[in-house]
């Protein structure tokens, strides 16, 4: 059933300016569609089953080597994430230690308290939540120290 949805996707893509290039890959003539970012970690099976359970990721691919590489796809199933253990650096960055604005991963939502309490009880950290006309925001910590942020925008910054 999956394989005959991707396949219509991938028609309708191709009718508004997306060419299939290969199974599940769509390039844009126009410009590049992001497949995802990727970040080290220390241990990247652990942070992939914490964002499966907690954000609602599946895993699409894992690795059996010593970087245990991990593509987690999140419920749109068009947004991927890449975690591993990159053996080139002694260690992976301190992502507890960074400012979350230098990088954190924002999740739309429907009700932001309520996403703060189920990641709380999860085993993340509030940095800080805040209001304004338009916009509810908490950014928090994974209990790895990944920055995680959940908004509610009165209009959206995506064009989709």
């Amino acid at each position: 059933m999956m394989k005959k949805i991707m396949i219509t996707l991938a028609s309708l893509a191709a009718l508004f300016g997306c060419a299939p290039k290969g199974e599940n890959e769509l390039v844009n003539p126009e410009g590049y569609v992001l497949e995802h970012p990727a970040i080290d970690v220390a241990d990247p099976i652990a942070v992939a089953d914490w964002w499966c359970k907690n954000l609602g990721f599946t895993i699409t691919k894992q690795k059996d080597d010593e970087t245990h590489t991990t593509f987690i796809v999140d419920a749109s199933g068009r947004v991927a994430l890449e975690l591993y253990r990159a053996r080139t650096q002694p260690v992976a960055p301190d992502y507890a230690a960074m400012d979350p604005l230098t990088l954190h991963f924002g999740f739309t939502s429907r009700d932001v308290d309520a996403d703060i309490e189920k990641m709380l009880k999860a085993g993340a950290t509030l940095v800080v939540h805040e209001k304004a006309p338009g916009f509810d925001g908490a950014m928090m910590k994974d209990p790895f120290g990944i920055s995680i942020q959940f908004v509610k925008r009165d209009n959206s910054i995506l064009l989709k």
